[in-house]
């Protein structure tokens, strides 16, 4: 990384762990060290008008036959200044010699441990091993002198045109790495206790310097807490023989750290980002456009904030929903709700929460939607759905979607464990019922037969129970399923629900049970909104026939176009909508997607996913795709991710699918579970629990970096 935007990235085809990076000098080449002991030498080539990453070889050491695999695991790697050779020092403290590019090994250069230990003093061969090598590092004024650091402690400096040992350096400490100083007449040691050592390499002194020498009595030492470790340093390291330097950098086990060497106190620089990148696992994302220029310049509850330039203080009001309404037979079983802090609370400036609204029961929420302009905010849980006024402070309505086969819901967080077995029944069920109407179309027959086809139906219910099942056939759910209430999208919308003259707001909610509701709302014009209650009325409820969970909702407008934030329209950021037109109204569930007509509510037209596949939807979007040759034409379209870890691009409003894109892989569940779309037809994934991969589907939004290296 140089700079913003500059960005060179390989990919190993080995699914391990990449240990150690080196390069090669001055050959826009690297060699990395993976975990299973592989060797990949990587260049920086230019094509197609910018530089690429590619891989060259790739090389495994590989020891005689019948040897341990310790014999030949690398544990340092050097690459020579000559860029002719690597050097690899082994777990069992052999030195092989690799040619490069050709990865090639040179046997007759190997530096065994034997060889090493001729000029060792007999005491210290008896009491130590010289075990794996830790260190490699060549001297900085004679390329034929390597300093080979053994982890208890051992130091040789191997001379390698006479191969031989000029001088041995006895540490009483395991060794962690070694650094030279510039001229070449001392080296550094580092242990791991923590200590570091100064050894002068002469003929007559093999002794360690004082650590005196390194820090004069006097001088004040500043302590960094890196979080994960302690890094102590002098305030004046700088002598005639050293650089003079403006910056440290530390790379700590989770995070990497710049202090300002020029700066009295030596402070830590600030990073370009808000937390370090390890800190902590991210377990949301949302993607925002068109954000306000005010916004830059400046989510078991809902909290509702207003952005404040200043501090404020001031008391947080508080409202509560009660989704069960106080229906018979229903007793929440989970843990209590949060107890809200009285008095006046003290806030930074940005963000400031001003009204709390806490369900009852406190289960987690599942949904939210929020419309800046009607100043109303929509809330889901597994439980029902509300509606809440955040101008007059008040709840508008609350809705219960539990079923009554619903218990489970009613248990907490940790009934969906407890769910494992109902649902294995469920299975079998479904197995059985599809059993008993087979016989049915057969109309009988003999044993055999059906003894045959019991054996099928007992191998599609160990299919039926795969984590992630690929053939699946899709077939209607029971309403008796658990989790049916489960409420998995709110969509507020100014259509035509009630007839096709008068369009009003809406409000449409989506349920695990394959359910849609639609509410009409009445919400009074500003001169008249703090004295009128908004109003809301059930106008609509679809009940999907195979009972799919709903993942998405959407109407479009009378030019087939999704209706637009209303926030971008009032900033003149988007088109006002077409209210001329009838509209349209989408439902997507995980299974197939739907068109009705608005605002009798008919079915228009629909696709199904593949059901050999075991295809689901996971995430959907509307994304805007720009032509890369004109401004003057773009197209909505649907981009859906797929469990299987493939994006397709299906056409609005005749629901053609487009092109299909192999993505992320199927088995990285936590990668789609964490995926998001942006509206211009990008999106980022998780490919570890803290970093972000970042992907287009759109010709006109590029995200591959085009660098180029001389």
């Amino acid at each position: 990384y140089g700079a913003p935007g500059v960005e060179f990235m390989g990919l190993h085809e080995e699914n391990n762990t990449v240990m150690q990076i080196h390069f090669i000098p001055d050959q826009c080449q690297l060699v990395t060290l993976l975990d299973d002991n592989s060797l990949h030498l990587w260049s920086l080539k230019q094509h197609g008008g910018a530089s690429e990453l590619r891989e060259e070889h790739r090389f495994t050491l590989k020891g005689p036959p019948g040897s341990p695999p310790s014999a030949t695991q690398a544990t340092a790697v050097l690459p020579h200044s000559s860029r002719e050779v690597l050097y690899l020092g082994t777990e069992s403290g052999n030195i092989f010699v690799v040619e490069l590019p050709s990865f090639r090994v040179l046997e007759d250069r190997t530096i065994t441990s034997e060889a090493v230990l001729q000029r060792v003093p007999d005491d210290y061969c008896n009491r130590r091993s010289c075990e794996l090598v830790e260190a490699l590092r060549e001297h900085p004024k004679n390329p034929d002198q390597i300093l080979i650091g053994y982890s208890r402690g051992l130091i040789v400096l191997w001379d390698l045109q006479n191969n031989k040992a000029t001088h041995h350096f006895l540490g009483s400490q395991q060794l962690e790495n070694l650094y030279w100083q510039r001229d070449g007449s001392k080296f550094i040691s580092c242990h791991y206790d923590g200590s570091y050592t100064q050894w002068p390499v002469s003929s007559d002194n093999r002794q360690p310097e004082p650590l005196e020498n390194l820090v004069p009595y006097g001088q004040k030492l500043v302590s960094i807490n890196l979080g994960w470790s302690f890094l102590s340093a002098s305030m004046n390291l700088v002598s005639a023989e050293f650089d003079d330097p403006s910056a440290m950098v530390v790379l700590a086990e989770e995070e990497l750290v710049v202090i300002d060497l020029k700066t009295a106190g030596w402070p830590a620089v600030h990073p370009p980002y808000l937390a370090s990148l390890h800190c902590s696992a991210i377990t949301c994302s949302h993607h925002v456009s068109n954000i306000p220029l005010k916004l830059v310049s400046s989510s078991v509850q809902v909290l509702v904030m207003e952005l404040n330039d200043e501090d404020a203080e001031h008391v947080v009001d508080h409202a509560e929903a009660d989704l069960l309404q106080d229906q018979e037979g229903y007793r929440w079983k989970g843990h209590e709700k949060l107890k809200t802090r009285d008095g006046p609370v003290r806030f930074e400036a940005g963000f400031q929460p001003f009204v709390l609204v806490q369900c009852q029961p406190p289960a987690v929420v599942t949904s939210l939607a929020l419309h800046s302009e009607w100043k109303l905010v929509a809330f889901g849980t597994s439980h029902g759905f509300g509606l809440f006024d955040h101008q007059q402070k008040r709840l508008v309505f609350v809705k219960c979607t539990l079923h009554p086969s619903d218990q489970l819901a009613l248990e907490g967080p940790l009934s969906r464990v407890k769910s494992l077995k109902k649902s294995l029944r469920q299975s079998f069920r479904r197995i059985r019922r599809s059993r008993v109407s087979s016989r049915k179309r057969r109309g009988g027959g003999n044993a055999s037969e059906v003894q045959e086809a019991n054996a099928k139906f007992d191998q599609d219910a160990l299919q039926e129970m795969e984590l992630a099942p690929v053939q699946r056939k899709i077939e209607a759910r029971s309403a008796e399923d658990s989790f049916t209430g489960f409420v998995r999208t709110l969509y507020f919308a100014d259509t035509f629900l009630r007839d096709s003259s008068r369009h009003c707001p809406s409000l449409w909610a989506g349920t695990n049970g394959g359910t849609v509701y639609a509410f009409c709302l009445r919400v009074p014009p500003a001169e008249r909104r703090m004295d009128e209650p908004v109003r809301a009325e059930q106008a609509k409820e679809i009940q999907l026939m195979h009972r799919a969970p709903v993942v998405g909702i959407l109407v479009l407008d009378g030019r087939s176009t999704p209706l637009p934030e209303p926030l971008e329209v009032a900033h003149d950021l988007s088109k006002s909508p077409d209210m001329q037109g009838s509209h349209q109204l989408l439902v997507v569930s995980e299974e197939q997607f739907k068109v009705f007509t608005l605002p009798k509510v008919s079915s228009k037209l629909k696709l199904k996913l593949t059901a050999l596949e075991g295809c689901r939807v996971r995430k959907v979007t509307v994304a805007n795709f720009g032509s890369c040759k004109t401004d003057d034409y773009s197209e909505n379209d649907l981009a859906v991710l797929t469990n299987l870890g493939d994006i397709q691009i299906i056409s609005l409003p005749f629901l053609k699918l487009q092109i299909r894109y192999p993505c992320i892989r199927k088995e990285d569940v936590s990668g789609i579970a964490s995926c998001v779309f942006t509206k211009y037809g990008q999106g980022f994934y998780l490919i570890s629990p803290s970093e972000f991969e970042r992907f287009s589907l759109s010709t006109k939004w590029l995200v591959e970096p085009r660098c180029i290296v001389d």
